[in-house]
């Protein structure tokens, strides 16, 4: 298991002194930062199906009366406050800043450094 530390968390997501930009400390992609919570894998698995479903709905490309139209709207909005809600959670017991691509690995159940792409081109 990973070592948990209790974090102190009236110091979350507030800039160190000198650091200009939230991404020059980020990790690379892969990083193992925190072992995950039961909660946080059954959440994550949850928002994951979740996702994976409107992508599908997305791409059949069915047209939908003014009604439907509305209740899907009001679903998706759902999603995306359940889903910023969990990931600013996480992000405060991790004391990382929100911004950061984090991922949970549902098998493993840890949170990772996800893919991103800021200051790569820098580095070609």
């Amino acid at each position: 298991m990973l070592g948990r530390k209790d974090k102190d968390v009236s110091k979350v997501q507030e800039p160190e002194e000198g650091v200009d930009n939230i991404y020059a400390a980020m990790p690379p992609v892969g990083v193992i930062l925190e072992e995950a919570t039961e909660e946080e894998m059954e959440k994550a698995a949850d928002l994951e199906i979740r996702h994976i479903a409107f992508m599908r709905l997305q791409e059949m490309n069915i047209q939908f009366d003014g009604s439907s139209y509305k209740d899907l709207l009001k679903d998706f909005k759902e999603f995306e406050k359940d889903s910023s809600d969990f990931w600013r959670g996480v992000s405060v017991r991790l004391s990382v800043p929100y911004e950061w691509p984090i991922r949970i690995d549902h098998a493993l159940g840890i949170i990772y450094m996800g893919e991103h792409e800021y200051g790569e081109e820098e580095e070609e």
